[in-house]
């Protein structure tokens, strides 16, 4: 498998309107900037995996969930 950012960042931002939050409320959540949360969704950055791990577990998901990967 591997790591599709549009798809990672068309999950995240499905995810965190699902649970209704911003993005400052996410990145403090899962222990990173605001600004990175931005950069994922926007397809500037991409993650590393431990962020991403943070991040899914901020919104009760999984990396896979996250990542598009389906097992």
């Amino acid at each position: 498998m591997e790591f599709n950012a549009k798809l990672f960042s068309t999950n995240l931002k499905a995810e965190r309107a699902r649970l209704g939050l911003t993005q400052a409320e996410l990145a403090a959540a899962a222990g990173v900037s605001a600004d990175a949360i931005f950069k994922y969704e926007n397809g500037v950055t991409v993650p590393g995996i431990d962020k991403v791990f943070s991040i899914a577990t901020a919104l009760s998901t999984t990396p896979n969930d996250l990542l598009g990967w389906k097992a």
